[in-house]
Order: C-alpha cells, then sequence, then structure tokens
C-alpha cells in the first residue's frame, strides 16, 4: 500500500476514534456549515486560499517599488522581467503555451495594478489582481499573475543574495524526480523500451505514462493501448520501479475504477487525473473505491477556494497544483499549506523544462510533506529546446535526482540572445 494510503488510513482511524469520544457533545451542538467543520456564522474565514495561521511573507524590508514590467515572449515561452525602484531585477515566467495571449493580458489586466507598489507586499499584490478581476478569473489571468510573482520571488533572492528555497525555509540539494512522459503517440513496447533505458541511463527510480487520452471521454490513444502499457512498461522496468499513470481528465468513474484496479494489480503507486478534473465528485469516488494506489490532481485547477473544496472532500491523495497555472509560487505555498494541514502530500505538477520545473524544485525543498519533481523526459520536444534556449544551467537528472540551480533567486541566468530575439512589452510606473 503507497505510503500516504497507509497514513490516510491511520488519520482516518484516528479521527473516527475521537469522533466516537465526543459523539454525546456532538449530539447536542449546532449543525455544521457544509463541508467546514463548524458552526454556520461562526468562522474565521480564510481568504483566498490562507490556511489556519497563514502569515502573509514579509522577506524584504519595505520601501522599494515596482519600477516597469517587461514581457519578453518567444514561441511557446514568455518571460517577465521586474525592475524595482534601486534598479535590482528579478525574473519569472508566465505559464508556457498561448504565452502571447497570457503576455496580453498581463499589460492589460495586472501590471498597471502592481507598478508603484512597494515590492515587500506580495501577497496583497496577488490578492489584489484576483479581486479586482471578478468578471475575468482564473485562466489567463493567473497564467500571466504567475509570471509577476514569481519574478518578485527571484528578485528576493537578488536582494538577499539567497536561493528562493532559503528564503521559504528550505535547502539547495539535488531532489528525487521521476521521469515524465508526454507521448501517446508511441506504441507500449516502444515506451516500455525507452524507459527501461532511461532507469539505466540516468539511474531513474520513477517513471510516469499516458493512458486514454486528454478529456477523451473514455477515449483510447490507440484500441487496448492503455491496459497493453501498464504490464509492458512494469515488466520492462522491474518491480523496483515506482510508476505513475496520467488519464488527463479521460474517463467516467467507472472506467477509471477498473483502469485503476489494472494499475494496482501492476503495482502503480499513483493515479493522476482519472476523471474531467473539474468533476470533483467523480474524482472522489475513484479515490475512495481504490485501496491501493494514489489518485493525485489539481493540475490544471486555478481557483483557491477549489483547491480546498479538493482537499476538504478528500477528493485526491496527493494534491498537484501547477506553479504556472494557479498564479505563481505564492499561491502555490497555499495549496500546499492547506494540503499539509489536511495531511496531504503536495506534488506539483510540471511537465516541461522551462522555468515551471526550477520553481517546482524550490517549493519542494521548503515543504515537509512533499512529492518528487516530475521530470519531463522529452528532450526532442519542441518545449524543451525552446527552455534550453531560454537560460542557464541546463535542467538535468543525475542518479534518479533532478539537480537544482544554485545561487540567488532562482539560480538560473537568462540568455541574452534569447532576450534579444523575443517580443518585448513594457508597463512603466
Amino acid at each position: 500500500m503507497p505510503r500516504t494510503r497507509r497514513r490516510r488510513f491511520l488519520e482516518q482511524v484516528a479521527a473516527g476514534a475521537a469522533l466516537s469520544a465526543a459523539a454525546p457533545a456532538l449530539t447536542s451542538a449546532a449543525p455544521l456549515a457544509q463541508g467546514t467543520g463548524r458552526a454556520p456564522g461562526a468562522g474565521p474565514y480564510d481568504y483566498l486560499g490562507r490556511s489556519p495561521g497563514y502569515k502573509d511573507w514579509a522577506v524584504v524590508p519595505r520601501g522599494l517599488t515596482v519600477k516597469s514590467i517587461e514581457t519578453f515572449q518567444r514561441d511557446s515561452l514568455a518571460l517577465v522581467r521586474i525592475t524595482a525602484s534601486d534598479g535590482k531585477v528579478g525574473w519569472g515566467q508566465i505559464a508556457p503555451y498561448e504565452a502571447d495571449i497570457s503576455a496580453m493580458v498581463l499589460h492589460r489586466l495586472i501590471a498597471r495594478r502592481v507598478v508603484g507598489k512597494d515590492i515587500a507586499d506580495i501577497d496583497a499584490i496577488n490578492d489584489d489582481i484576483i479581486d479586482a478581476q471578478l468578471k475575468f478569473p482564473w485562466s489567463f489571468l493567473c497564467r500571466a499573475l504567475a509570471g509577476v510573482d514569481t519574478a518578485l520571488w527571484d528578485l528576493y533572492g537578488q536582494i538577499t543574495g539567497k536561493p528562493v528555497a532559503v528564503l521559504l525555509g528550505g535547502k539547495v540539494g539535488p531532489l528525487p524526480a521521476y521521469g515524465s512522459s508526454m507521448r501517446r503517440d508511441i506504441t507500449p513496447a516502444d515506451e516500455a523500451t525507452r524507459l527501461a533505458r532511461l532507469r539505466d541511463t540516468f539511474g531513474c527510480k520513477a517513471f510516469k505514462i499516458r493512458l486514454g487520452t486528454p478529456g477523451g471521454r473514455n477515449k483510447d490513444a490507440a484500441p487496448g493501448r492503455s491496459e497493453a502499457i501498464i504490464t509492458a512498461v512494469r515488466k520492462a522496468v522491474g518491480p523496483d520501479i515506482e510508476l505513475h499513470a496520467d488519464a488527463n481528465s479521460c474517463y467516467t468513474p467507472d472506467v477509471a475504477i477498473a483502469m485503476g484496479r489494472r494499475l494496482e494489480d501492476a503495482r502503480f503507486a499513483a493515479f493522476e487525473e482519472p476523471c474531467p478534473y473539474w468533476e470533483l465528485e467523480w474524482t472522489r469516488e475513484v479515490t475512495q473505491a481504490l485501496t491501493a494506489i494514489d489518485v493525485q490532481g489539481g493540475e490544471q485547477d486555478n481557483d483557491l477556494a477549489q483547491f480546498r473544496r479538493m482537499i476538504a472532500m478528500r477528493a485526491v491523495d496527493i494534491v498537484q497544483p501547477d506553479i504556472c497555472y494557479v498564479g505563481g509560487l505564492t499561491r502555490a505555498w497555499r495549496v500546499a499549506k492547506m494540503a499539509e494541514a489536511a495531511g496531504l502530500v503536495t506534488k506539483p505538477h510540471a511537465a516541461n523544462v522551462s522555468l515551471v520545473t526550477v520553481f517546482t524544485m524550490h517549493l519542494l525543498a521548503a515543504l515537509p510533506k512533499a512529492g518528487e519533481v516530475e521530470f519531463s523526459i522529452e528532450d526532442d520536444a519542441a518545449i524543451t529546446k525552446q527552455a534550453r534556449a531560454m537560460f542557464d544551467p541546463m535542467l538535468e537528472m543525475k542518479d534518479g535526482r533532478a539537480v537544482m540551480p544554485d545561487g540567488p533567486g532562482w539560480g538560473v541566468r537568462i540568455k541574452p540572445e534569447w532576450v534579444a530575439g523575443s517580443n518585448r512589452q513594457v508597463t512603466p510606473a
């Protein structure tokens, strides 16, 4: 039984015992607000993903303000550069793909609300952007906000001379990682051979494969492919390699449960996004039915109230915010703290080797309940080539661990030649 499953079982037993002991008191208590554990009107009401005891960040002294925000977009990627009033700069990244749209959103809906603000007020800056866009929430707004938030964290690192991981309370060092396949156009036999080779070449101790089709309504990429790849990969890599499977919102609960039991039989450790991600009740149904594999999800979500519901209803065993989709490191940290308070593990989504994987390593390095780094194995993918042209050092995996860049902020150097060839926009103070 996976570690998180065993922990969840023990926590449920303990919670059941505590509930039984408290039963006489509960019978006369006021009814609880649904899903909250408190009486209606009793509070507290934690705002925008804050968990009880959350403290807003105060990393640098107040006094410096945001002088300008620039975006640099090229192909599928876009960087953000924030210049402070003393001339120091920090670099962040907008979520990959359709980055030109996100950059436009940043300058139209976000930048004017950030320039002139005190750089120390990162929580307030995040909240103000969400509050101001009640009519245009989530997706592209959060994808753009991620660039601002991550640039501010890098700026903090440049000012203090410390890596972001250290500012968060962690330390820099290699982190356990799993090799993440992005392919559904590969046969089960070829995928099995590829993963066995990577196991031997890079010392990979864990992998993730793809099942079904994205949002596929129970359709497979090829007839029988999902069933075949489960057994083929397990046989090829051996019994000691940890395996995950990602369905990308493919299945209804009945089909997901049947597929999950196949995964359990093959001793897979995790089943990601088995059902359409917005159908939390469907996902919970799968989670409750499967007892020997962890169900994980959350990569697509960006509303922190949705994460709160997901966690409260135990829709998943492992929570997977994507730092660039959810709106940046600050908001991802809030998700992780909500999960931690509920006894759940956070394992962020990071499906390419752009700066999102760097951000993820810094976050994981500071979390007490954290999973492995997702590390793309698609060296020939266009997004991989674009990312490797954008910054140094090139991300790599050694002996099954992701090598974390060292140095202030994110620990990377943005390549001037990439910036010179990009589409620049600027919002000054």
